[in-house]
């Protein structure tokens, strides 16, 4: 064994000399206190970042709060401001509740007036139908008719005599209308037009007055589907207008 160096012989006395004065007894709670006190400053990370306790504490129990106060908005009713969701759109009123129209009155039956009605017809001849070229023609048609028009110097029973040409399920017409009632009669030409094989018609015409109608001119509109007619037109003074 080698010989020691002075400095090892000192080295070796102080080292002995500081473990017989060190303190080998350990209380256990004065450890735990040490230890809980340096703890209780002891910091908390939030988003990466250091935060003494105290300010952690307070951090959480604002969350806490709004989380609280969110939970009471939840349950309450919403404020329509603040609500992504749109209002329902204002419904339409029902068309059914629109006023309806009220029946026109009759006329004074003197004078000029817009006259209107409607008229049933019933057939006196059928006539016959020959075809000239690709055109089968209609001659000798017979109907007669009752008009219940707003005027009763319009309101009575008519005789029609018709003529057409057919051209498939359309064609041309053109008759002589006398219409009668008690104070005198009106007797004119219609022209006009028909399709669906017959079974409509739009025609129109000058009826010129006679007996206490003398003087005044019938325009008389006719719009017919089946035996049914609708009928409309202006009584005035005068004669039919005609090329000046």
């Amino acid at each position: 064994m080698p010989e020691l160096e002075p400095f090892e012989i000192r080295l070796g006395a102080a080292i002995r000399a500081f473990a017989d004065r060190a303190e080998t007894r350990v209380d256990a709670m004065t450890v735990a206190n040490r230890t809980i006190g340096r703890r209780r400053f002891a910091s908390l990370a939030w988003l990466g970042y250091p935060l003494p306790v105290r300010v952690s504490i307070l951090l959480v129990l604002g969350l806490l709060l709004a989380l609280l106060a969110w939970s009471v908005q939840v349950g309450a009713p919403w404020d329509r401001r603040a609500s992504v969701v749109p209002p329902p759109a204002p419904t339409a009123a029902p068309t059914d509740m629109a006023p309806t129209a009220t029946p026109r009155p009759s006329t004074d039956g003197t004078g000029a007036e817009y006259v209107i009605g409607r008229g049933t017809f019933s057939i006196v001849d059928p006539g016959t139908s020959t075809p000239v070229g690709d055109v089968p023609q209609l001659r000798g048609f017979v109907a007669s008719s009752a008009d219940t028009m707003d005027d009763p110097r319009v309101t009575g029973t008519g005789a029609l005599h018709l003529s057409v040409d057919t051209f498939g399920t359309a064609g041309t017409q053109w008759a002589t209308y006398r219409l009668e009632n008690a104070g005198g009669a009106w007797e004119g030409t219609l022209t006009g037009l028909g399709w669906n094989e017959g079974n409509a018609i739009d025609m129109s015409g000058w009826l010129v007055g006679s007996g206490a109608y003398q003087g005044f001119t019938f325009y008389m509109h006719v719009r017919s589907g089946g035996f049914a007619m609708d009928i409309d037109g202006i009584i005035f003074p005068g004669s039919p207008p005609g090329p000046q």
